[in-house]
């Protein structure tokens, strides 16, 4: 995946029955690159977090990271969320309650099954976060 640095999001749009997310890019410096303006689409998302969007954000990159070691990070956040029934993925029964380390294994089970991916949207300015989604891929658009 590229990760789009220095890239500029002038928006982006989220269909939940179609399961997508996409990011529209641009590239708003006088200096030459291949693509100025380009659409990331997500797909087969199973859930997101983006924060701090500032209305003019700046990319420092899209990298995948492994998804055991992202679980193990948010496993917390997940706990303390998963009462209003975020992520979809973690404590799907909430009775009984059980361990956070099984809900951990089991929600690594689930999204390896589904052969799922974490992004990492990481900022130099604004907006950062994730997506588990099966796919993404890239549209350059006409300037």
């Amino acid at each position: 995946m590229l990760s789009w640095h220095d890239f500029h999001i002038i928006g982006y749009s989220v269909e939940s029955k179609r399961q997508t997310l996409t990011f529209n890019l641009e590239w708003p410096y006088e200096t030459a690159t291949d693509i100025q303006k380009v659409k990331l689409y997500f797909s087969g998302i199973e859930s997101y977090y983006l924060e701090h969007d500032l209305g003019g954000n700046i990319v420092y990159s899209f990298a995948e990271v492994p998804l055991r070691p992202f679980l193990e990070h948010w496993a917390n956040r997940f706990e303390n969320e998963c009462k209003w029934g975020w992520p979809r993925f973690w404590r799907s029964k909430p009775y009984p309650v059980r361990p956070a380390e099984i809900e951990l294994e089991e929600a690594f089970e689930y999204l390896t099954q589904r052969q799922l991916k974490c992004v990492e949207l990481s900022s130099s300015y604004g907006l950062s976060g994730w997506v588990l989604a099966q796919s993404s891929h890239h549209v350059p658009v006409e300037a």
